[in-house]
């Protein structure tokens, strides 16, 4: 009995999750609005969709990436110093 509690439960999690998903491709993507009528069309649009959810987080945890490595590079303070040096070789500062 505990075994098929823990089952369902864990089932519900991931209907959860799946439906999550499902509810932000209607809210921000538009899936709600499909208009096509052949059903070649629908998956594709539907595809695309998907694939813009995915290049979205993708492009989330770039931007993330992103700033802790520049966080990094200016707590060592080597983006300060390739800035005066770059300014130095140009010649701006004497």
């Amino acid at each position: 009995m505990a075994e098929e509690k823990r089952q369902f439960i864990d089932d519900q999690r991931r209907r959860n999750a799946f439906e999550g998903k499902f509810g932000q491709g209607k809210r921000r993507f538009g899936w709600g609005l499909i208009r096509e009528k052949l059903a070649l069309t629908q998956g594709s649009t539907i595809a695309m969709n998907i694939l813009v959810m995915n290049l979205e987080k993708l492009l989330e945890l770039l931007f993330v990436l992103f700033t802790c490595w520049f966080h990094l590079l200016w707590a060592r303070g080597s983006v300060n110093n390739a800035h005066s040096d770059l300014l130095l070789t140009h010649g701006v500062m004497a």
